[in-house]
């Protein structure tokens, strides 16, 4: 028996728009699971948001730097980190890390699935290094992931350091040769954690810092992604049942 005439190319028009529904759906679902993962969880964060000089741990390690804590401004206009740059400090050419007990802001285990997001602000100057950094309690060695510094006309900008290893992206101590299995020893027992800021300039100069928060995918959203993904191809594999069955 012949086929019926016209049959195969509904066929086959059928199975290409089936695929190509299932193509556009999927990256749908995916780019949805992105998103739920980069939401997250707030494991601990610090946003300068409590008027006056409270500057949640916060320190630096160098005298000719200076932490206040603006009562107004910064991403929310609620306050912000400010990091001033002494003008008369020695040399000219200044750097310096401000930074945070990794204990102060999450007190839990860190892992390589975390990541640390925050806002950086440059009011005068480009920054000639900006790092993300932390240190081991047992390690004489700082590991420090790289940016690419705001000029001051960006205004707040936003920056995101993943807690996985990249030797790519994190960096070793002075001379590099760290291993993921270093990494991940000292990442368990961090000691603290915050940016490493270098000032090639002469003057008096001021950085920002705002809603720096250590922040986790959610399982559940993961979960969430997959089953919409599996209810998205059952539905579509039942429509073209359906399509097949009607030729």
């Amino acid at each position: 028996m012949g086929s019926i005439p016209g049959c195969e190319a509904r066929r086959t028009v059928n199975m290409q728009v089936f695929s190509k529904s299932l193509a556009v759906l999927t990256a749908l679902v995916i780019v949805s699971a992105v998103s739920a993962a980069r939401a997250g969880v707030v494991l601990g964060a610090n946003e300068w948001n409590d008027a006056g000089a409270d500057l949640e741990n916060w320190t630096e390690d160098e005298a000719y730097v200076t932490l206040t804590d603006p009562s107004s401004g910064g991403v929310d206009d609620t306050g912000y980190l400010q990091i001033n740059y002494d003008g008369s400090r020695p040399g000219g050419e200044a750097e310096t890390v401000v930074y945070t007990q990794a204990s102060d802001l999450f007190a839990g285990d860190w892992t390589d699935e975390m990541w640390i997001e925050f806002d950086f602000w440059a009011e005068d100057a480009t920054p000639g290094d900006l790092e993300v950094r932390f240190q081991s309690t047992g390690s004489s060695q700082i590991w420090s992931f790289n940016l690419t510094p705001p000029t001051p006309g960006d205004g707040w900008t936003g920056f995101t350091a993943s807690l996985a290893y990249s030797d790519s992206l994190w960096y070793y101590g002075e001379f590099g040769g760290g291993s993921e299995e270093i990494f991940l020893a000292d990442l368990s027992t961090i000691d603290w954690i915050g940016i490493y800021i270098f000032d090639g300039g002469t003057d008096a100069n001021s950085y920002g810092l705002d809603n720096w928060q250590l922040m986790i995918p959610e399982p559940a959203e993961y979960a969430l992604a997959c089953s919409a993904l599996a209810v998205t191809f059952l539905s579509l594999r039942r429509r073209k049942k359906k399509v097949l069955l009607s030729v």
